[in-house]
Order: structure tokens, then C-alpha cells, then sequence
């Protein structure tokens, strides 16, 4: 417990009283270029649609469905999405901080290129989501799938899984070390030849053959 409390991601800031907006409130705001502040949006469905270098802060969506839409090079501070569809959205070049994904979908999201600092993922789907070279800082990740996402060339930091589903995930030149894998499913992930990602990465017994059949090594029974 004291560990978990000492990686925990910061919470969303975000004030008592919001007003509620609509989606034309958010389409004026992307052409007049203005930034979405302490407001909240419920039951949008917006579809390939272009949101892309918005800035939201202080903002909570719940209910939403944005498919296909592109959010790229998007600023999200203090941002909750609560119940939401992103799956198949372009958030390529953003930055997050101070952000919860609760009980969400994101299956083939593109958060690539991305600075994520003080992120929550929970209860969450986001199979297939790309990752790749983006920032992670102070990140959980709980009772989330992941499943044949990928997290190649990230550089990470207080990163904390559990209970996280990444079979066939692929972590091609992003080093795990200081992960705690024991209580998450990691078959079939991939790594690069000379297993360096998994450097200083805590697994339990039955992870630790797995990775070791990926290494070569034979186990013999006693």
C-alpha cells in the first residue's frame, strides 16, 4: 500500500460547479481557437471529426463517444473522461497531465509522440493503443487491457501496474526496470533479442519461466 500511495498520479484539479456545454460549444471553440475551461460535456458522439490542437483544462467528459476523431498535438490538463469512447482517435504530439481515463475504451488510439505525466487508467480497454516514444511520468495503469498495444521506444518514470492485462504487447526499447509485473498478464510481449528491456523488472515465479523460455534458458524440475 505504501508503495502504491507513493507512485499515485496526481488528481485532476477541477472545480465543484461546471457549466454544461453542448457540441457546438466545442466546434466554436476549435475554430475560434480558444482554449475549453471548467466546463463539462456529457453523452457527445462525435465521429471522425477534427479537434486537433485544442487545449481543454479543467474539463470532465463523461458519456462521450469520440470515434475516429483526431485530437493531435492536443493540451489536456486536469481533464477526467469518465465512460468514454476514444477508440481509433489520432492524439499524436499531445500533452496530458493531470488526467484519469475511468472506465473507458480507447481500443486503436494513437497517443504516439505523446508527454503523459500524471496519468490514470482504470478499469479501462484500450487494446491495440500505440504508444510509442512517448513520456510517461507517474503513470498507473489498473485493471486496464492493453492487449497487443504498443509501447516501443517510450522512456518512462513511476510507472505502476496492476492487475493490467499486456499479452502481446510489444516494449521494443522501452526499459521496464522498476516495474512490478507480478500481478499483471505479460504472455507473448515483445521485447528486442538481447532482452535489455527487462532489466530490473519484477515478475512473479510462473513470469519468471515464461521469460525465461523467451531467453533461452531451460528450467529443469527438482
Amino acid at each position: 500500500m505504501d508503495q502504491e500511495k507513493k507512485k499515485k498520479p496526481l488528481a485532476p484539479i477541477l472545480a465543484e460547479e461546471m457549466e454544461a456545454e453542448d457540441r457546438g460549444f466545442l466546434r466554436r471553440c476549435q475554430e475560434e481557437e480558444t482554449a475549453v475551461r471548467t466546463r463539462q460535456f456529457a453523452g457527445l458522439t462525435c465521429e471522425g471529426e477534427d479537434f486537433s490542437h485544442m487545449r481543454f483544462s479543467g474539463v470532465k467528459f463523461r458519456n462521450c463517444r469520440f470515434w475516429n476523431c483526431s485530437f493531435s498535438c492536443g493540451q489536456f490538463t486536469d481533464v477526467l473522461f469518465e465512460n468514454c469512447d476514444l477508440s481509433g482517435c489520432d492524439l499524436d504530439g499531445g500533452y496530458m497531465e493531470r488526467i484519469v481515463f475511468d472506465s473507458c475504451k480507447g481500443v486503436g488510439a494513437k497517443f504516439t509522440g505523446m508527454v503523459l505525466k500524471h496519468l490514470s487508467l482504470e478499469e479501462c480497454n484500450f487494446e491495440d493503443a500505440n504508444f510509442d516514444s512517448s513520456r510517461l511520468e507517474h503513470v498507473q495503469i489498473l485493471r486496464t487491457r492493453l492487449d497487443h498495444g504498443s509501447l516501443t521506444a517510450c522512456r518512462c518514470r513511476q510507472v505502476f501496474w496492476s492487475e493490467a492485462s499486456l499479452k502481446n504487447a510489444s516494449f521494443f526499447k522501452t526499459s521496464l526496470r522498476g516495474m512490478d509485473f507480478s500481478d499483471s498478464e505479460i504472455g507473448g510481449i515483445t521485447v528486442s533479442d538481447d532482452n535489455g528491456e527487462l532489466s530490473g523488472v519484477t515478475v512473479d515465479l510462473y513470469q519468471a519461466a515464461q521469460l525465461a523460455k523467451k531467453m533461452g534458458i531451460i528450467i529443469k524440475d527438482v
